[in-house]
């Protein structure tokens, strides 16, 4: 198991050096615990009264301040600094600052007190970035922010505040730029499900047992993915330390995970069918699921994730697609038998950016999972979404016009609002491993910027319809295509409507480099 999440990890960690720091080059350009475990040592608290006094005058101080507690030690032996977290949050956001002003010399550095009175005072706008910078960048830049906290001793909620807590700063202090919507929440949300994605993903290379070479290159592994966290290890000295690994799987490696890798080619096209401005590129992609739904014991934040990237050779971006979906609340409502039904409020990111559309955004869902086993060999798997989407993004022709964009230095091509949708979707797997699954998502979002000029009104339809079928080769290998279609229907008060259709279909092989659990679910 050890060696196959190693290969794993290093998989993931190939694929993010690729595009992780193109992405916070962009970001950094303007453009761009409930259930404690043991600790990995023991520890002895004092029971005297005077603890106990001391305790209580803690607690009576602040009930919300967040404090420091050196004698808790976290799963992986990291102990709870609060300064730690806030410091290298200032760190970050100064680096970024640094980089722009010394480096680029860019024009929106010039901060002084008076900048940073200007933007509290002048309160939120939108800006006109790229898709990429405000949709990728941004969240990765985020991501950062709430590494700082989960490698500080921090949980997931704590963490999120930290990356609001540091998107918020920098649209504060750390340009001249008026402070945006989108960036905060891209930032502050989307940075949490990215970030808490590559910490659990950083945990499967990791191994505290190993020593010489294996422990080395393991570190090097988990530091590319998630940097914040290696630097953490690497300055307390835990990179080299021999203790325990955490004892409860979901921490580390679950008792249910999978990643697979898959190569192949796409043909997207714009119009009526695929021969209708049709283009073929290669593509490179990993799916990788951490826990389960139904089988997972533990079900604090991110216990349950899925997380899907796809690399678009020859496209305008390579970066094609990055999903993320992260369970919140757990809870059982049929357990047992043939039949399961799961109840599941999730965190959802998504970024999709290729020659012919653009569409994402930060998401919550309330989501029912069931699951009925038809055979012994065969079982078949539904989900239903409710989506309440924070802010999304979508491509859209009149967004040019929009006159609320301060400092100007470009024409957006994207509109920007809120939303709500529905998802359906089914999955036929036989002896663990799926074999046809479809998927129906309708989102409608309400332009709050972009498309909507002079406060007029403007919304988008978005549908997206899948259909995918396998055919396992073997134990790990697999051959694969699928059909998909992005429907867009834009409705505006003062133009002319417009909506885009964009069939494409992909042909690849699959190779499960990491199962564990029965596979693939």
């Amino acid at each position: 198991m050890a060696g196959t999440a190693c290969r794993s990890g290093w998989a993931l960690a190939a694929l993010l050096l690729l595009v992780a720091p193109e992405g916070f080059a962009q970001q950094a350009t303007g453009q761009t615990n409930a259930e404690r475990l043991q600790p990995a040592t023991p520890v002895t608290i004092a029971t005297t009264p005077a603890v106990a006094a001391d305790t209580g005058a803690k607690t009576a101080e602040s009930a919300l301040a967040i404090q420091d507690d050196e004698e808790w030690i976290g799963p992986w032996g990291e102990k709870r600094s609060l300064g730690g977290a806030v410091g290298e949050i200032v760190a970050i956001n100064l680096l970024v600052w640094s980089f722009n002003e010394y480096i680029r010399g860019a024009d929106f550095t010039q901060v002084s007190p008076r900048s940073w009175w200007e933007n509290i005072s002048g309160g939120f706008t939108y800006d006109d970035n790229h898709f990429t910078t405000n949709m990728f960048a941004h969240p990765y830049h985020g991501s950062l922010y709430h590494s700082a906290g989960r490698s500080n001793g921090f949980n997931y909620w704590e963490s999120l505040g930290f990356s609001l807590f540091g998107s918020a700063m920098w649209e504060c202090c750390g340009e001249t730029h008026p402070p945006a919507w989108n960036d905060w929440i891209a930032t502050g949300v989307g940075g949490a499900a990215v970030g808490e994605t590559l910490y659990r993903l950083s945990g499967t290379v990791l191994d505290n047992t190993a020593t010489g070479a294996e422990r080395t290159w393991r570190e090097i592994g988990a530091f590319a993915i998630n940097p914040v966290r290696g630097f953490n290890r690497l300055v307390s000295g835990r990179s080299g330390r021999v203790m325990p690994n955490p004892e409860q799987p979901e921490d580390r490696i679950p008792n249910i995970m999978s990643n697979r890798l898959v190569a192949g080619v796409r043909v997207i096209g714009e119009g009526e069918s695929l021969s209708d401005s049709s283009e073929a590129h290669g593509l490179f992609q990993i799916e990788f699921k951490f826990g389960d739904e139904f089988s997972s014991q533990r079900r604090k934040p991110f216990d349950i994730f899925d997380f899907g990237l796809q690399l678009n050779l020859g496209d305008k971006e390579t970066l094609g697609r990055l999903s993320i979906r992260g369970n919140l609340f757990t809870t059982d409502l049929k357990k047992g038998g043939n039949t399961q039904h799961v109840f599941a409020v999730e965190q959802e990111f998504q970024y999709m950016n290729n020659n012919a559309f653009e569409f994402g955004g930060q998401m919550f869902d309330a989501s029912l999972h069931s699951r009925f086993g038809l055979s012994s060999d065969w079982s078949l798997r539904t989900q239903l979404d409710a989506i309440f989407m924070v802010l999304g993004a979508v491509n859209s022709e009149w967004a040019f016009l929009a006159n609320d964009i301060p400092n100007r230095e470009r024409f957006r091509e994207y509109d920007f609002g809120p939303g709500v949708g529905g998802r359906i979707g089914a999955h036929l797997s036989r002896k663990g491993r799926q074999v046809l699954s479809a998927f129906y998502w309708y989102q409608w979002i309400d332009t709050q910027n972009g498309s909507s000029l002079n406060g007029s009104d403007a919304y988008h339809i978005v549908q997206l319809i899948g259909l995918r079928g396998m055919v396992p080769i073997g134990s790990k290998f697999g051959i694969g295509a699928d059909a998909y279609l992005f429907l867009r229907d834009s409705h505006f008060e003062i133009f002319d409507d417009t909506s885009q259709r964009v069939p494409q279909v992909r042909l690849y092989g699959t190779w499960d480099v990491a199962m564990s659990g029965g596979g693939r679910r």
